[in-house]
């Protein structure tokens, strides 16, 4: 968040980026506006379900899903060295429509084109949906050796893929579904893997995946030039600093020629069960490290290292330490997890009007809290800026506080 002075007051002022949260029915600001879906749970589905599963998002507070990708190469058995390709003989690909690469198998719906499915559920349930390009096992086979050869040529491959890809998907669907499509999620999850190889392997690494992913930048340019890319970063501890994370993740978005209103959405590291201490550490360091030249979003684990639903209370703290770092807020995966989740649906849609530390009730100590961070007080920190910002338009100022005093007092009034 930035701040800068007002002419209105003395108060220092705070502006949010101008993407808001998703909105619920009621008009309040959700706390996410967007939950993962991938396509092997849901590429069968008939337009019926999909119209259900987009319903019940909605009702949860989202205002989008992200098709975590729509083109899957699923590597069989290594018959040989692992960053050969050519020792996958068994590999076979799905394709979410009836795509120009050659696939091994479609959906079983609507003629092979589920895609076309879930854009004109997306349409009909006033939602929107986030297209993921390329999920690829060879990804996570190269190793964390020396970058060139192998690796340098599969994401070479890999890029022109993904970008094709989105030419195609605009092209037959940009006219009926533009509206419907969000933006595009870069499937290859970046982390801190150069560390694990020689220290100067890291300038390579970061050069070749950045030439990767801009190839889909630019496809986006001449596509769709207004539809944001989003990537999702994750980070191991034990592999680096953070401070060396930092310096790498810069080192990519500049090659990658990210725009500002792409968008970063590092995952918190609630999966790996890192402290809320360690997950607002290294989410700071990211976002230190973009410093402003994309939107920062946090995409929140709600699940453990046993792939089972994270107890709520663990999630809660998890998404607090970090919420005044993040302008909006994704989740892996609430279908899978939390969809039964009455908690989380509470949690996610009914933002306590001012609760500004987040201790579910709106008190005196919430109007102090924003009152000091408004002024610029030292480590003062917004457990959650959604609930302050009490007017709606995306920035916290004094006229929040204006109304935040006259909501605090008219409780008084009528106890």
């Amino acid at each position: 968040m930035k701040k800068r002075s007002s002419l209105l007051t003395a108060a220092v002022i705070c502006v949010t980026s101008a993407v808001p949260a998703g909105v619920t029915a009621a008009g309040t600001s959700a706390r996410f506006t967007s939950s993962f879906i991938q396509n092997w749970y849901c590429r069968d589905w008939t337009a019926e379900r999909w119209e259900e599963e987009f319903s019940a998002a909605k009702s949860a507070g989202f205002d989008s899903l992200i098709l975590q990708s729509t083109f899957d190469i699923v590597r069989g058995k290594c018959m040989g060295e692992k960053q050969d390709p050519a020792a996958y003989p068994s590999s076979e690909s799905f394709c979410m429509f009836p795509c120009s690469t050659g696939t091994n198998y479609l959906s079983s719906q609507n003629s092979g084109d589920a895609l076309e499915l879930a854009l004109k559920a997306a349409k009909a349930t006033d939602m929107q949906l986030w297209l993921g390009t390329v999920n690829d096992d060879m990804w996570w086979n190269f190793g964390l050796g020396a970058p060139t050869s192998y690796f340098e040529e599969w994401c070479a491959d890999n890029a022109e893929l993904c970008s094709g890809l989105i030419t195609g998907i605009w092209e037959r669907y940009g006219d009926d579904y533009g509206e419907q499509i969000a933006g595009w999620y870069y499937m290859n999850e970046v982390w801190n893997l150069n560390s694990a190889g020689d220290a100067s392997d890291c300038d390579i690494y970061a050069s070749v995946i950045g030439a990767n992913i801009k190839a889909s930048v630019d496809a986006i340019d001449r596509a769709c030039p207004e539809k944001p890319l989003m990537i999702s970063p994750f980070y191991n501890i034990q592999l680096s600093d953070k401070e060396q994370f930092g310096s790498f993740i810069s080192a990519v978005v500049t090659a990658a020629g990210f725009r500002p209103y792409d968008i970063y959405a590092p995952q918190d590291g609630g999966g790996r069960n890192y402290t809320p201490d360690v997950i607002r550490e290294w989410t700071e360091a990211q976002k230190n490290a973009l410093n402003g030249r994309m939107r920062f979003w946090v995409n929140n684990e709600c699940f453990g290292p046993d792939l089972t639903a994270k107890p709520f209370d663990e999630f809660r703290r998890n998404y607090a330490s970090t919420s005044d770092l993040a302008e909006g807020n994704i989740i892996f995966s609430w279908n899978h997890y939390y969809a039964d989740n009455t908690q989380f649906k509470d949690f996610s849609t009914a933002v306590v009007k001012g609760d500004a530390d987040l201790d579910g009730e709106f008190t005196v100590a919430d109007l102090v809290l924003f009152h000091k961070w408004l002024i610029g007080g030292k480590d003062v920190r917004l457990t959650d800026w959604r609930a302050a910002d009490l007017n709606g338009d995306g920035r916290l100022d004094a006229f929040d506080e204006m109304l935040m005093r006259r909501l605090l007092f008219a409780e008084k009034g009528s106890a």
